[in-house]
């Protein structure tokens, strides 16, 4: 099946399926999400990471640049929103989405589903890598950043060790990089285990996003959202480029560092910027907005895809 087709409809189907859910199974809404959720993100995805980190050559040093490199997208991410909330001079419920939402981005369910498509199991592994940091700075910056504009400024808050998403993908790295480390040969038979596990985690997020998700109003904030998923999507991959470049790591591990970090980049606004929103009782319909906008963007990206690793390659 076409890659690109194949990506789609993973994603679209599974949108569906919790938008039909959250009409014919209303009353168990909550329930269905908390499964869909915990599928994807405490069994899955953290175990296809662990098997993935396994069959990986680790042994480089030069792998620390990714974390690096991570690290400064998403934060880079936080200053694109913070100006294109400023541009449109928002008010400071909406500041408070626009700005974080330059940051939160899809890397766990779709970057790594399109990593795995297009660049195999080894770039799949390089994945948890580049967001090494990506909760802290969701949970102990972008979140605190957000709060900080809401009109319940004494919302308990969770601890950022205590989040069992962060423990869970934690233990993940280290039995993956421990079993690489013992040099235990992966059986070939667990190749055909993530290409299942990786399709299955992605379409339980999308479920558990079909479930919540609300179309009314997003169209107001049009120009405000398609305007940071622009910038967004377009300029981080960019600039992840030339870090890459300068640093001089473009052709390391045959180039799959430089595909996979450019790819990540280019991901859409993680449907988590919805949930500051909703618990800082920010502007919902825009977070909504802002989610949509930036994932058909990707949509519209998808396609050229191919040509854009296949030029990286041969840089």
């Amino acid at each position: 099946m076409n890659t690109i087709i194949f990506i789609s409809l993973v994603i679209l189907l599974g949108f569906l399926t919790g938008q039909i859910l959250k009409r014919q199974c209303h009353q168990y809404v909550d329930q269905i999400r908390t499964l869909t959720v915990f599928i994807a993100m405490r069994v899955t995805i953290p175990l296809s990471v662990m098997l993935a980190i396994w069959q990986l050559d680790i042994q480089s040093w030069l792998f620390a640049w990714l974390p690096v490199i991570g690290t400064t997208f998403l934060l880079l991410g936080f200053v694109i929103g913070w100006l294109v909330s400023r541009f449109f001079k928002l008010k400071d419920i909406q500041h408070a989405v626009v700005a974080p939402a330059g940051s939160f981005t899809n890397m766990g369910a779709i970057g790594a589903f399109v990593v795995f498509v297009y660049l195999g199991e080894s770039g799949f592994a390089l994945v948890p890598l580049f967001k090494l940091f990506e909760e802290v700075i969701y949970f102990a910056f972008l979140f605190p950043y957000a709060s900080k504009f809401s009109a319940q400024p004494n919302l308990k808050k969770r601890k950022i060790w205590q989040d069992p998403v962060l423990q869970t993908m934690f233990v993940a790295l280290l039995l993956g990089a421990t079993l690489n480390l013992t040099e235990m040969t992966r059986p070939d038979w667990f190749s055909s285990v993530t290409s299942v596990l990786i399709p299955t985690g992605t379409f339980s997020l999308m479920i558990s996003i079909g479930l919540v998700f609300r179309f009314k109003a997003i169209f107001q904030h049009w120009r405000i959202a398609l305007t940071l998923s622009l910038c967004k999507q377009i300029l981080l991959p960019i600039i992840v480029l030339g870090l890459i470049l300068i640093s001089g790591q473009a052709h390391f591990y045959e180039g799959l560092m430089l595909q996979v970090a450019v790819v990540l980049s280019a991901m859409p606004i993680a449907f988590l910027v919805i949930l500051p929103a909703a618990l800082y009782k920010l502007d919902q319909d825009l977070a909504n907005a802002c989610w949509v906008f930036s994932s058909l963007t990707f949509l519209v990206m998808l396609p050229f895809f191919p040509f854009l690793l296949t030029w990286l390659q041969s840089l």
